[in-house]
């Protein structure tokens, strides 16, 4: 009877060790595709707008490289007081929004692996260029202040971008929201110097690798030459050895400016 009772107990024992070693590998291809699902979908939904926001800030800078950062603002170099000039306030603009784009994908994106979808872990690898010190325009606190600036909740409780008008109004209006966006409007208002012109065609040849990347075939942006002639050699040094030879290494990152890719 011993004997029966020791073998039942053995079996019922090690048929749950079975189990559980079978439960394991199940719940990890379970959660494993379940990640890759859900980053799909979140790169299948916010993909398009980011790019669209991208490649706003690359035909703008490659429209400024062409009139040599030509813009009027010399009214809002004149005196803080004054009113800012419209087209400082646009070109601002479509920073915030693209800002703003990010700052939502990094909110919605909380508990979902975006690597685990090739378009996500090559999205990450751009953010990550576009925001380290040696590429980003303003620091990492006010670029995040910028792009909430450029953002407002919907109607389902989700955020939205907010259009031109509305962000003009509040950045005008609005002291504190300047404030925010004082060192990205300096920066802007400041073209007439080489090295923040230089600043700007390196962030937007970033940009314009992350358009030529993730939408190859320009279903949602538009495919653009570009303007190599315009970036010192500094600049063209820069973009190959820290851009497209660190920060977007192995990701196989179009590159329309340098001969080694």
């Amino acid at each position: 009877m011993s004997e029966t009772w020791l073998a039942v107990f053995t079996a019922a024992v090690s048929g749950g060790i079975i189990a559980k070693l079978i439960d394991y590998p199940v719940e990890w291809i379970k959660y494993y595709f379940g990640q890759r699902k859900s980053a799909k979908s979140l790169v299948d939904a916010h993909l398009d707008p980011l790019l669209k926001a991208a490649d706003a800030i690359v035909g703008k800078t490659s429209s400024l490289a062409d009139r040599d950062f030509s813009i009027d603002s010399e009214q809002q170099e004149a005196s803080s007081t004054a009113p800012l000039d419209p087209d400082l306030i646009g070109l601002t603009y479509l920073y915030a929004r693209f800002w703003g784009r990010i700052n939502i994908l990094a909110e919605e994106s909380l508990g979902i692996s975006l690597a685990s979808d090739k378009r996500g872990a090559k999205l990450q690898k751009f953010i990550a260029c576009l925001g380290s010190p040696q590429i980003r325009l303003v620091n990492r606190t006010h670029q995040n202040a910028i792009g909430e600036l450029a953002t407002d909740p919907s109607y389902d409780g989700r955020h939205r971008t907010i259009g031109l008008v509305e962000f003009g109004k509040k950045i005008s209006e609005d002291s504190s929201a300047a404030a925010w966006c004082k060192p990205l409007i300096e920066l802007l208002g400041k073209t007439k110097i080489k090295a923040t012109r230089q600043q700007l065609l390196v962030y937007g040849v970033v940009a314009h690798a992350l358009v030529d990347t993730l939408d190859p075939e320009h279903q949602s942006t538009h495919p653009r030459p570009p303007y190599s002639n315009k970036l010192s050699k500094a600049a063209v040094r820069q973009i190959e050895r820290l851009v497209f030879g660190e920060y977007l290494k192995d990701i196989g990152a179009r590159n329309q400016y340098t001969i080694e890719q």
